[in-house]
């Protein structure tokens, strides 16, 4: 068998692992195809896409990774309103499992990471790279087994609404800042809000720890990001983009994350009796010392409460919904 017939074996047995998974693609950090395998299904995706987002994906955090200097990258994970996008940097390759999470949620970790740990083993062969010694590959293959275990562990953070009772519809940011300090559990090492460039509207840095990236520019990196995913998703048939996840860090027991998802549109003094709207979204890193389940539990209720005094709007509440979705397929 050659290499290449290798590789195809092994991405073959992540795509059977489950009916959910319609496509698993390896390209490299370009977005170039290697190799790729996938099923027919009602979600028409296309390999090129993929790659193209496979790399996005990767590259748009990179950014607050190295300013924070939390490394490195382990996976991603881009929700979108019809599948899941799971990128796993391996070596000089991406790994790209597309899986409709709406069906079935989660993966599993186990079956994946030892999938991930002969492919490493493989993709050495493929580039004539040093052979690495067993405990590496796996220390690699824990570090994306906790990474994927953790993201869907933790504590379930019941449905609540952080709304004031008394606030101004026409100046919303008093009340938003209400509900951004009415988190109930201090999960988050900082968090905010901020525009579609970037410009930070009001955030929260609660770790007390001095970290190397200050709020505004972390604020302007993930804002910018998110919106290269939305620009590289366009007239794409998989839905519009609802959240992107990036899970770093060197230690498989100390991980960290990112995460940007939408959280409205804000209406701003009218100009030239023209109303200025702007897209709100929500940003965050923490750690997932608790998993990740309270984290998406708490940015649900914080979203659904700046929707009550906003208004709701029809991306932000697929993100929600998407939501209901993850924090209800839990590891136990």
């Amino acid at each position: 068998m050659s290499v290449r017939e290798s590789l195809i074996k092994h991405l073959t047995a992540i795509l059977r692992e489950s009916e959910s998974t319609l496509l698993v693609v390896l390209c490299d950090l370009n977005g170039l195809s290697i190799a790729k395998i996938g099923r027919k299904s009602e979600v028409d995706v296309n390999p090129n896409q993929i790659t193209s987002l496979a790399s996005a994906a990767f590259s748009v955090s990179q950014e607050n990774w190295d300013d924070l200097n939390i490394k490195d990258q382990v996976v991603s994970f881009t929700f979108f309103e019809k599948v899941c996008l799971i990128t796993i940097r391996i070596n000089q390759t991406l790994l790209t499992i597309v899986h409709n999470y709406v069906s079935e949620w989660p993966l599993d970790p186990d079956s994946l990471a030892s999938s991930i740990y002969y492919l490493k083993q493989e993709l050495n062969k493929f580039f004539g790279s040093e052979a690495e010694t067993e405990e590496e590959l796996e220390s690699f293959s824990n570090k994306v087994r906790n990474a994927l275990y953790l993201i869907e562990m933790g504590t379930e953070i019941e449905n609540l609404s952080y709304t004031p009772d008394d606030y101004d519809p026409l100046n919303p940011l008093p009340a938003i800042s209400e509900i951004l300090d009415s988190m109930q559990n201090e999960i988050f090492i900082r968090y905010g809000l901020a525009g579609p460039s970037g410009l930070m509207l009001d955030a929260r840095d609660i770790s007390g720890e001095n970290l190397p990236i200050s709020i505004e520019a972390f604020s302007a990196n993930s804002t910018v990001a998110f919106q290269k995913m939305k620009e590289e998703s366009q007239q794409g048939s998989i839905g519009d983009l609802l959240c992107y996840i990036a899970i770093s860090g060197n230690n498989p027991e100390q991980l960290y994350g990112l995460i940007t998802c939408p959280s409205g549109k804000l209406s701003f003094s009218k100009i030239n009796k023209q109303s200025n709207i702007q897209e709100a979204y929500f940003i965050g890193l923490f750690s997932l010392d608790y998993g990740g389940i309270p984290i998406i539990g708490e940015i649900r209720n914080i979203i659904y409460s700046i929707l009550e005094i906003i208004g709701n709007d029809e991306i932000t509440d697929k993100f929600i919904r998407a939501a209901e979705i993850l924090t209800k397929s839990k590891f136990d």
